[in-house]
């Protein structure tokens, strides 16, 4: 049997056994695929469970025989719980689960009350031709650059609204490589790279007043990656958009002036040593490598383990940390 599991992590895929020893759960077959929105959960899945899994925006089109979707209040947001549904009950549109006599079996894995569960699933069932669109178009600017209008999805970081850390990220970066008699200035032919790129703020902001940057992107977050790429094609800027959750390839090694990120700083910081490895190698002899936080206390020891160096510059109520490679 055919099966998608759909918002599934690696620690669900195992089963407890007597006397609480754990096992990958026997129902974990070949004909199983996971689909994942954050690369990460793909390797994370592979790395554990050697199970078959893909990272895309939107979800595979099968045929499937069951499509099963772990969701929740705790796992993610309404806005994306709802936008996946929709997508399943495209793949699936006479399910019994709708009231349908379709062949392919749809479960809702659904991680919280039940009345919350029923919700959302009448949502479709009660009216199943409606397809709503969650995409949020908005805009942003920097000191001598013109708006830029962004769109961005459910499962992007800070969808619907302007990342104020990303925004000081931008405006830091300019200032400070602003000054076009700088050898290690954002002009000519400048090469940046964005890491977390999110929708692509501050890279694609750094590029309304530098037109002539050369931009990569990098983000772990498959719908992240499908925004910035759209943003950047609006925008009409000539940018490489990567999705990696170990930074950029080996061939961009040492090819960067300038490194902007905005990791996020759960997991004891392990994402943002991501960062700071991939700035490291990433940047040339002179580089400058730029993160923010909303505290230095906690991001700042782990620059210094990179760079000699760190700066801390204030703005709009966040740290940002320059370093000179």
């Amino acid at each position: 049997m055919k099966t998608l599991l759909v918002g599934y992590a690696a620690k669900d895929l195992f089963e407890t056994l007597k006397h609480g020893k754990t096992r990958t759960a026997s129902w974990l077959t070949p004909d199983v695929t996971c689909h994942c929105l954050d690369i990460y959960n793909r390797h994370a899945i592979e790395k554990v469970h050697h199970a078959k899994a893909i990272c895309s925006a939107h979800l595979p089109e099968g045929p499937w025989d069951e499509i099963r979707f772990r969701t929740g209040p705790k796992l993610m947001s309404g806005e994306l719980s709802l936008d996946i549904l929709q997508e399943i009950h495209a793949l699936a549109p006479d399910a019994p689960i709708w009231g349908g006599k379709g062949k392919t079996n749809v479960v809702v894995d659904f991680v919280g009350k039940e009345r919350d569960r029923n919700d959302l699933i009448s949502k479709i069932k009660d009216d199943p031709d409606r397809v709503r669109s969650f995409a949020s178009t908005w805009e942003a600017s920097v000191p001598e650059g013109k708006p830029v209008t962004f769109t961005s999805f459910p499962g992007c970081f800070c969808h619907r609204r302007m990342d104020e850390g990303g925004l000081a990220l931008a405006e830091v970066a300019l200032q400070r490589t602003g000054d076009p008699e700088a050898s290690d200035t954002v002009h000519g032919g400048c090469r940046v790279l964005d890491m977390g790129c999110g929708c692509g703020l501050v890279g694609l902001l750094m590029a309304s007043v530098r037109p002539a940057i050369s931009l990569v992107m990098v983000d772990s977050h498959s719908r992240a990656v499908e925004a910035a790429a759209l943003n950047a094609k609006n925008q009409g800027v000539e940018a490489e958009v990567i999705l990696s959750d170990s930074g950029t390839p080996a061939r961009m090694d040492g090819t960067f002036d300038v490194f902007v990120g905005n990791p996020p700083y759960y997991s004891d910081y392990r994402i943002a040593e991501v960062f700071l490895e991939t700035a490291k190698r990433a940047l040339k002899p002179g580089g400058q490598c730029f993160t923010v936080c909303k505290n230095a206390a906690g991001l700042e020891p782990v620059q210094k383990r990179y760079f000699p160096e760190v700066e801390v510059i204030k703005r709009r109520g966040y740290a940002v940390l320059k370093s000179i490679c």
